[in-house]
């Protein structure tokens, strides 16, 4: 497949502004490429770009981006920029792929905000089976971390700056410690009140998630609770346990290795459309091209030669399987 076919997709993609609740001008992009293919996409009740074989296998991207930090640029065979990697890379693979092969996938919206295109789709679908295509530099990622990501607005007392009672931050900051010991903590953001007021900060709200590689959530709910409780009130934003791949990974392994790739097993650590289909009982596995440590930053890139060969990867499932 020529290099530069799939660069000039990426770039047209890439230049698209599609920001969560802003993915209009993709969707309609996406439906007009498919129906030049030949294909019959539909668009959902939520805005999801649907293609329908009536398999039980499907492909799916995410049509949305985080807000724009860095513009569409390149060098040699490395496309830089908001969105290449997460998530339009995969999209331009699977674009390419349908050229020579013809398979169920859907695009989703707002993958990064609310997850509503993915929640919608799996609770009108009977559970069947998904490769989520996500940034896993082309490493099958049978496994996904369960998350419990939660809000705490930690309470202090006002007074004058310079005679402080009980300082908000310097409690959230004592909870944060508290709760590190609990297991992976990763901090998301920190507001305090007042702002430019000479006053002891009287409210300090914290997000915060933990990332957990086995076992329940659960527990770790409570116990967090335990804690976070005696500092204010919490808000529980986003729960889901741990979960493996059951044979959908086994599908994918075998068209890697068809397309010439030597296979690679790793784990999803980030919340991705694959958390609800879960939920639903679809047995998910999630993989990509790109490097999912670079992106939502001005380092986000993708390498073009691996989308090329993520295509190939998807073209090989109907040799394998009855897609």
């Amino acid at each position: 497949m020529n290099i530069e076919k799939a660069k000039c997709l990426i770039k047209k993609l890439a230049k698209i502004d599609s920001q969560s609740g802003r993915e209009k001008e993709l969707s309609e992009f996406l439906v007009s490429y498919l129906k030049r293919l030949g294909y019959s996409p539909k668009i959902d009740e939520v805005g999801n770009v649907v293609v329908d074989f009536k398999k039980d296998l499907w492909v799916t991207a995410h049509l949305d981006t985080v807000e724009r930090v860095s513009d569409f640029r390149e060098m040699g065979n490395l496309c830089f920029g908001t969105g290449v990697a997460d998530d339009k890379a995969s999209i331009a693979a699977i674009l390419l792929a349908l050229e020579k092969a013809a398979f169920n996938c859907v695009f989703f919206v707002d993958e990064e905000e609310t997850g509503i295109g993915s929640q919608h789709f799996a609770e009108v679908r009977k559970p069947s089976k998904a490769i989520v295509m996500e940034p896993t530099e082309l490493k099958i990622c049978s496994k996904h971390w369960g998350v419990f990501e939660f809000q705490v607005d930690v309470v202090g007392e006002k007074s004058h700056a310079s005679m402080p009672k009980k300082n908000a931050i310097e409690l959230a900051i004592e909870l944060i410690n508290k709760l590190k010991v609990k297991g992976k903590l990763n901090l998301l953001g920190i507001w305090s009140k007042p702002e430019n007021i000479y006053v002891t900060p009287y409210l300090c709200t914290v997000k915060m998630e933990y990332l957990i590689s086995s076992g329940f959530v659960s527990k770790l709910i409570f116990e967090t609770l335990e804690i976070a409780e005696k500092y204010g009130k919490v808000k529980i934003l986003e729960v889901a346990d741990p979960f493996e791949s059951i044979l959908v990974h086994k599908i994918l392994e075998k068209a890697v290795i068809l397309a010439g790739i030597e296979p690679e097993t790793g784990y999803m650590p980030s919340w991705t459309d694959a958390v609800n289909l879960n939920k639903k009982g679809w047995d998910t596995v999630v993989f990509g091209p790109g490097n999912l440590e670079n992106c939502h930053t001005e380092r986000e890139y993708v390498d073009v030669r691996d989308v090329v060969l993520a295509s190939r990867v998807l073209e090989n499932l109907r040799k394998i399987y009855n897609v």
